[in-house]
């Protein structure tokens, strides 16, 4: 009986040990590969980033050299004193928390200025429209740019299209652009999509505050 009982608590000693050896092992394996995933997950996340974000500088660049189709370089303005580098220009504080200009770049051709860039970012209604509106010397709006495809598809997209950005031309800094009958640059909005088109006039706005002052126009 004592021999039957030592084979009995052997085996169970056995039986416990492989029953560790699963326990361990599988919980292992599981925290291996979440590792992996998580790293893995991360890089992915830092690559899609970079991508990104270099996709907006080619789309910026592109839109830039649409708008002045003769500059040859766009030098960057310092937010806290845009315009300081145009010669004739004066040096504009644009840096407030509230300020929706994010960008000013100054048009070159041949190392003389022609023209400065600004870009806005008003809110719509389903995120941040990003604006860029070039103007030369005179404060003349001479081409824009409106990536709205943060907003609704195929309505407050629109705002983005040929259709609406068309009737975005010929007007001045010193104008307020608005659907309202007293704006002296009068446009109308897209149809059901008024608060996007509300922040394109916001931005729009912005930019000719913006581009007046650094100008310095009467």
């Amino acid at each position: 009986m004592a021999k039957k009982a030592d084979k009995t608590h052997n085996a169970a000693d056995k039986d416990k040990t492989k029953f560790i050896e699963r326990g361990f092992m599988p919980a292992i394996i599981l925290t291996i590969i979440a590792v992996v995933s998580i790293t893995l997950l991360a890089f992915t996340e830092s690559i899609t980033a970079e991508a990104r974000a270099y996709q907006q500088q080619v789309m910026a660049d592109a839109n830039k050299r649409a708008i002045f189709i003769d500059a040859d370089s766009f030098p960057a303005e310092e937010l806290d004193s845009a315009g300081a580098s145009l010669e004739g220009g004066n040096a504009v504080d644009l840096s407030g928390d509230d300020s929706i200009i994010h960008e000013v770049y100054l048009a070159e051709k041949d190392g003389s200025n022609i023209g400065i860039l600004i870009t806005a970012k008003p809110v719509g209604y389903g995120g941040a429209l990003t604006i860029m509106l070039g103007y030369d010397l005179e404060g003349n709006m001479v081409g824009l740019t409106i990536d709205a495809s943060t907003q609704t598809a195929g309505l407050g997209t629109k705002v983005g299209e040929e259709d609406f950005t068309g009737k975005l031309s010929g007007f001045n800094a010193a104008d307020t652009v608005s659907s309202d009958n007293n704006a002296s640059f009068q446009v109308d909005g897209v149809s059901g999509a008024t608060i996007s088109s509300s922040a394109v006039f916001k931005g729009i706005n912005a930019a000719n505050k913006a581009a007046h002052q650094i100008l310095g126009l009467e």
